[in-house]
């Protein structure tokens, strides 16, 4: 294979590792990483490939206020996972807490950043797991599709 053969193919397979970095993003939380490296590496990773009419804003608030919430308000945080799907995001943010009651009581008296939440998001909610729970929320990709 000639040098240019095999830079070409290292160069394929750097974009093609890219892409399918594009559609999904795990991060382990239990070390509490800082939420603008959170942001920073969601908006680098998600970021490739989309369109101006494709906005990131609305997906970084939401994550961080899903994420700041499992620092906040648990013990352990476990994860976060971002995939890309044809027209949302779909946030899910893991730990270790399996109290369900206090998300229950927390969305029926709305507080502000679950309102927020609310207002940013296509759906939202939580469920029990085997370990903890995952709250998750689902962020249209595109600002203005009809909710």
């Amino acid at each position: 294979m000639s040098g240019g053969q095999a830079e070409l193919e290292a160069e394929l397979d750097r974009l093609c590792r890219r892409v399918a970095g594009a559609a999904e993003v795990t991060l382990d939380l239990r070390d509490l990483p800082e939420l603008r490296d959170i942001r920073s590496v969601v908006a680098d990773q998600l970021g490739f490939g989309r369109g101006e009419e494709e906005p990131l804003g609305a997906l970084l608030l939401v994550i961080d206020e899903l994420v700041s919430n499992a620092y906040r308000h648990t013990d352990g945080p476990g994860e976060l996972r971002v995939n890309r799907q044809v027209r949302s995001f779909l946030v899910e943010v893991s730990d270790d807490d399996p109290d369900l009651e206090v998300l229950r009581s927390t969305s029926e008296s709305a507080h502000y950043g679950l309102r927020l939440i609310h207002q940013l998001t296509l759906d939202w909610g939580f469920r029990g797991e085997p370990t903890g729970k995952t709250v998750w929320a689902l962020v249209p990709a595109q600002q203005y599709y009809e909710r």
